[in-house]
């Protein structure tokens, strides 16, 4: 049996995160359906609370938090799910509705049974907010979600397959899915701007990977000990800013970096990307029909080109032929 070599980076960073968010039990100040609530503040007959799990029995299965509860008279939002999800309960299914924009830290970490989420109504995940759980797939499209926190998803070991599109989200924080073993399939949309130090590490189900047209920069260690890793695919037209860490942690000479057609002497001589095999994803433009004057096609590492009488470019002006 291969044996993964832990990055030191990653065990100081867990342990220092069990150590510091530790979860510090409290009496709820009410509880309706099982639901235990803490109130923020009061005006009149209108409050905010947040939402958790803190007392036996425990909800199960499927939960959708409510948006409002009303207690003793008082009519109270719920503004965020705070962190104190029990790891022992059987929470399966999460639906957080619109108003509720917020995960707090550590607010599900470890429930092991939790496969499923829905976050499109969420704006902030916080640190480690659904590490250790087993999320299957997880999609995070909403319009809303802005900003999650370190280790956010990390060590979901269930997960297959990921998919990013929120248009306002546009780094992916340090750790934020390292060591999803099962993560196979990646999608990051064309709004990510930064991946973080070790976003994609431990994870050895993943073979290729696509880097969005809008990537300006990646991290240390990003696909640390990725043994399986064998292609990425760059839409960047300019090289995103690397560290002389980037990469490691990979068989440099086993991965293949397709990037967009014209830029291979900008990859060549970037900082991490020039220890790589850079190849020109020209060759493969996909035929197009001489009758067309104007067509859009793509070629294999997802590009897309505008045909113009006789030549093709990309989609910001750039002539591939």
């Amino acid at each position: 049996m291969k044996r993964i070599i832990l990055s030191m980076s990653i065990v100081l960073a867990t342990a220092m995160s069990m150590h510091a968010e530790q979860k510090v039990f409290y009496l709820p100040d009410f509880t309706i359906d099982g639901l235990d609530y803490e109130i923020q503040q009061v005006a009149g007959s209108i409050g905010t609370v947040r939402v958790n799990d803190i007392n036996e029995p425990y909800v199960t299965g499927s939960v959708t938090i409510p948006r409002t509860v009303t207690y003793d008279g008082t009519t109270y939002y719920v503004q965020a799910v705070d962190g104190f999800w029990p790891e022992e309960g059987g929470l399966t299914k999460l639906i957080i509705p619109s108003g509720v924009d917020s995960v707090l830290k550590t607010a599900f970490s470890s429930v092991s049974t939790l496969q499923e989420v829905d976050l499109t109504n969420v704006a902030y995940i916080g640190a480690s907010a659904f590490s250790g759980c087993a999320i299957k797939e997880l999609t995070l499209n909403g319009a809303k979600l802005k900003k999650m926190e370190n280790t956010a998803f990390g060590r979901n070991k269930s997960m297959t397959k990921l998919t990013i599109a929120s248009m306002q989200l546009k780094e992916l924080p340090d750790f934020a899915f390292a060591g999803c073993e099962k993560l196979a399939t990646i999608s990051l949309g064309t709004y990510i701007t930064k991946i973080g130090r070790q976003v994609f590490a431990l994870n050895p189900a993943l073979t290729t990977i696509t880097l969005p047209s809008s990537l300006t920069s990646l991290g240390d260690e990003v696909f640390y000990n990725d043994e399986n890793l064998k292609e990425i695919k760059v839409l960047a037209m300019i090289p995103p800013t690397c560290t002389a860490k980037t990469f490691d942690g990979l068989d440099k000479t086993k991965i293949k970096v397709i990037v967009p057609a014209g830029t291979v002497s900008a990859y060549k001589n970037a900082t991490g990307w020039k220890d790589l095999n850079i190849s020109d994803g020209a060759q493969a433009v996909e035929r197009v029909d001489a009758s067309q004057k104007q067509s859009v096609k793509t070629i294999k590492n997802g590009m897309m080109l505008i045909r113009k009488g006789e030549k093709i470019y990309t989609v910001t002006g750039q002539e591939v032929r």
